[in-house]
């Protein structure tokens, strides 16, 4: 190689090296002071665009655990206040039982009667202030109710807490937007009546199920008083009654009272469970013709069996109200049971959460984190390579001095 003393080209080399060494120490210094093997994106920009996404999941999943974890406090409250309700219903459960002995008079069960109706109010009051952040979880107003549980747009769980625990409501029989029948608390239906025959009528649910009840009128049935309709037989009324009792089963029992001193006969209904009846219609089968003798009038006067027209101001009241307490009570646990169904879910839910992040930590730490073992070898590395150049590179800055001494 030529010696000259304007290109050093061994200082070169020494420099070059040195910059590369040094580099690689900046870098091992850098990522262990981070922890991070990508510091930017010239570090592995697929490797950062990766873990970015990553980590948006695993925030949007602890985001999710902390909604589910809210869910099952919703659900606590609510099973909390469902609690103290059957407490109470207990209570007026036992004082029906007392009121039902005949060893009390009217003055004991009217005694018994306040306290009734003081722990009915409080069953109405817990039912319409149990609220979870405002939102009331016993008055039958949260329904579909969707609970974002996972990390992206659509993962949720929806509950529906669209049942009411308040004494109106519970044990209830409705009907709704009937065609010949139409009812909130009251239903009247209207059949001409006179020439005895016979007569049938049909209850048809939503859901398309229809319950057939015939009635055989006989001829004795009626009888013409001037002109107007008298009833004056109470055993085929009864029947009737039976026989809806019969398709009815245990959720509601019929009952029939007709008044003979008018035309008028009342048709009771008393659910013993929750049941809904929707878009309920009453058809005639063989509708009578009234002919001379004018018409009759039924009304069907329909009880719902709920709480709030309880009372044990007599004997029988105090049975009825067992009986209403009773398909409450049923109502309740099925409502609880509910309320521990849903608990469950979210916990299953929070530990499916809990592994889906520690999945996505891994990943995400086995791209982004450093390995403190590779980077402080690497920074040793570095370290030996910057002093071998440091002295490499002193002494190639020497060789241009050996041309002096060609010149003495």
């Amino acid at each position: 190689m030529a010696l000259g003393i304007n290109t050093n080209v061994a200082s070169i080399n020494a420099q070059n090296e040195l910059n590369a060494s040094k580099s690689t120490k900046n870098e091992a210094l850098e990522r262990l002071s981070s922890g991070l093997r990508i510091n930017s994106a010239a570090d592995d920009a697929a490797g950062l665009a990766i873990s970015t996404r990553f980590e948006s999941q695993i925030s949007g999943l602890n985001v999710a655990t902390r909604n589910a974890q809210d869910g099952i406090s919703l659900a606590q409250t609510a099973e909390g206040g469902l609690d103290e309700i059957t407490n109470n219903l207990q209570r007026v459960r036992e004082l029906s039982v007392q009121a039902a002995n005949a060893t009390n008079n009217d003055t004991d069960r009217s005694a018994l009667n306040d306290e009734v109706q003081q722990r009915l109010e409080e069953i109405d009051r817990i039912a319409s202030q149990t609220d979870f952040n405002g939102l009331n979880v016993l008055d039958g107003t949260l329904s579909g109710q969707d609970f974002q549980v996972g990390a992206n747009a659509g993962q949720t769980i929806g509950v529906d807490l669209n049942t009411s625990a308040r004494t109106g409501d519970t044990g209830q029989l409705a009907f709704a937007d009937s065609g010949d029948l139409d009812a909130d608390n009251f239903a009247t239906f209207t059949d001409a009546v006179g020439d005895a025959g016979a007569d049938a009528f049909s209850v048809t649910v939503g859901d398309g199920d229809q319950i057939d009840v015939s009635l055989t009128l006989s001829n004795d049935l009626f009888d013409q008083a001037d002109g107007d309709a008298a009833i004056n037989e109470q055993a085929v009324f009864d029947e009737v009654a039976r026989q809806v009792n019969d398709q009815l089963g245990n959720a509601a029992y019929a009952s029939f009272s007709p008044d003979a001193s008018n035309d008028d006969a009342d048709f009771e209904l008393r659910s013993t469970e929750d049941l809904t009846i929707n878009d309920a219609t009453i058809t005639g089968g063989n509708p009578l013709d009234a002919g001379d003798f004018g018409d009759a009038t039924t009304d069907a006067a329909v009880d719902d069996g709920s709480l709030n027209e309880a009372s044990v101001d007599t004997v029988a009241n105090a049975n009825d109200a067992i009986l209403r307490v009773d398909g409450a009570l049923d109502k309740i646990n099925g409502f609880r049971s509910e309320l521990g169904a849903v608990q469950n879910r979210f916990e299953s839910t929070i530990t499916n959460l809990n592994n889906n992040v520690e999945n996505l930590e891994a990943s995400k730490s086995r791209i982004l984190d450093a390995d403190f073992a590779s980077e402080t070898a690497k920074l040793q590395k570095a370290n030996v390579l910057q002093q071998a150049g440091i002295s490499v590179l002193a002494q190639a800055n020497q060789s241009p001095q050996q041309v002096l001494s060609l010149l003495q």
